[in-house]
């Protein structure tokens, strides 16, 4: 019972307690070189260490959202590490990003310092991330992880790219503008008047910009560029083909086919994984989630969650919905009660 209050505390306290202080700023040394991290300790004794990743988010591992999250998890004593990651962070889709996340995992297990109890982590992980994060995880030993808690998780990838490119129900076109972003150039070359549009309107769209600088843009726009750029926004069939088209076009494309489909993989993860994903998510449906929990061969060692109080990127949660909120509570619960408590 108290496992299920920590999860009730938890939606309480990253809904509607929200605490968007930003953590504790260190290093971590890896491969590629130092990368920045935000630390956030409980103010009580640790319960366990949770890496709490950031999604495709315009301002990175510094988003806000993160945030809320990494301080719900402290209140509830965990210390919760979040590190930047620079292909994430800079919105690329890449095989090498699992690589990145699998190191991570890795170090940080071993660092005396942001590590000092020497926990098994626990990985939490949303959208497009949490993908990477069950990849990673799928590749690395027994035992790497404690407990994964994926939210909004993709599992077949091409399934869902058509998806977000298609879906006439989503309105944000945050996601669409992503895939055109890493896709585009494999099928129409280097076209730095076009990617600068795209640009434009990913950081209108993720910086909430009061004042959005893409429609001057397009104003000053050659005719050329702007038929090109409008065509892909508004006619959701060609804009399919497009980037399907160039989706096959990338070099070594059967080794990101391979690496980036979970839905091959998803039987390689054995720590304890909660699958959280929003009914009405419009950015990467549900069934995605749903097909990842049956392809986990084990599933006495997975919780699946299908939430009406979840859209793609935030909690609607309010008590008018009581019986969802319980729901939603023993998910979270599912994922803190396996986390390492040495």
């Amino acid at each position: 019972m108290i496992s299920f209050l920590a999860g009730l505390r938890f939606i309480i306290y990253s809904s509607l307690l929200k605490n968007e202080s930003k953590g504790e700023e260190y290093e971590l040394k890896l491969s590629s070189g130092k990368t920045p991290l935000l630390l956030y300790r409980p103010s009580q004794k640790e319960k366990g260490l949770i890496l709490s990743l950031s999604g495709f988010s315009m301002s990175g591992y510094e988003d806000k959202r993160i945030a809320v999250v990494n301080n719900a998890f402290a209140k509830l004593g965990y210390r919760v590490i979040t590190p930047k990651f620079h292909k994430i962070d800079a919105l690329l889709i890449h095989p090498s990003c699992i690589d990145e996340v699998k190191e991570f995992i890795t170090r940080i297990e071993a660092d005396e310092f942001l590590n000092p109890h020497k926990f098994c982590p626990a990985v939490f992980a949303p959208s497009f991330t949490a993908g990477i994060a069950a990849l990673a995880i799928a590749e690395m030993p027994t035992n790497s992880v404690s407990s994964l808690c994926l939210i909004g998780s993709f599992c077949d990838f091409e399934t869902t790219i058509q998806f977000a490119l298609t879906n006439d129900k989503n309105v944000d076109d945050y996601g669409m503008h992503i895939l055109m972003k890493n896709f585009l150039k494999y099928e129409v070359g280097h076209h730095p008047k076009l990617e600068e549009i795209i640009q434009t309107a990913l950081e209108d769209n993720g910086l909430k910009r009061q004042v959005p600088m893409l429609p001057s843009l397009l104003a000053q726009a050659d005719e050329e560029t702007l038929d090109l750029y409008n065509k892909l926004r508004h006619d959701k069939e060609l804009r399919r083909d497009v980037i399907m088209r160039a989706w096959t076009k990338i070099p070594d494309f059967s080794l990101w086919k391979n690496r980036l489909d979970l839905s091959k993989h998803a039987n390689k993860i054995t720590c304890p994984v909660s699958i959280i994903h929003g009914k009405e998510d419009n950015v990467i449906p549900s069934s995605e989630s749903i097909l990842l929990h049956a392809l986990i061969n084990d599933n006495t060692r997975t919780h699946l969650e299908i939430s009406n109080l979840l859209d793609h990127g935030d909690m609607k949660v309010g008590f008018k919905i009581f019986s969802e909120i319980i729901l939603l509570a023993k998910a979270f619960h599912y994922f803190m009660k396996h986390i390492d408590k040495k």
